[in-house]
């Protein structure tokens, strides 16, 4: 009989916020490195999820338009669950969060980005639109048809 093991696939789709967005540089190229905050139950501790991508985020992200707060949901194979660290002396402390780390194939599916944080959301005043430049209206000449009048119908 063999020893070895073999992984569940165990897939999660986790909702939280963005906290860390960093362009990096790896064995195979580019890529973005992501961190977001999320809660695994109401009023429960909060939690790091962390994944790595190489598409449709790394392009956002070099738009501009992927920043800290914003709401995502992402989906990926869990990887590693941690509480502890070794720090540089080879002690053992705790991570200030437990960080979840998914795999390289994480993703962001159609629907998954949600909306920006509210400072970087465009707010647009009423008293702006109200200052808008509005076209005169044309002047009508309102005669009534003479051969409405001659018919004698009511005008």
């Amino acid at each position: 009989m063999s020893d070895k093991t073999y992984a569940s696939f165990n897939t999660l789709t986790i909702t939280g916020r963005v906290s860390h967005v960093e362009l990096k540089t790896g064995k195979y190229g580019e890529f973005l490195s992501v961190s977001m905050l999320t809660e695994l139950k109401e009023d429960g501790r909060t939690i790091t999820v962390q994944f790595t991508n190489k598409n449709g985020l790394m392009t956002m992200f070099k738009n501009g338009n992927l920043k800290k707060g914003r709401l995502m949901t992402v989906t990926g194979h869990l990887e590693s669950f941690a509480e502890n660290f070794i720090n540089s002396k080879g002690q053992t402390e705790t991570l200030k969060r437990p960080r979840l780390s998914l795999s390289a194939g994480a993703q962001v599916l159609a629907g998954g980005l949600g909306p920006a944080a509210k400072e970087d959301r465009m707010i647009v005043h009423t008293s702006e639109t109200s200052a808008a430049p509005v076209d005169a209206a044309p002047v009508i000449n309102h005669q009534p048809d003479p051969a409405v009048v001659a018919a004698g119908d009511i005008y």
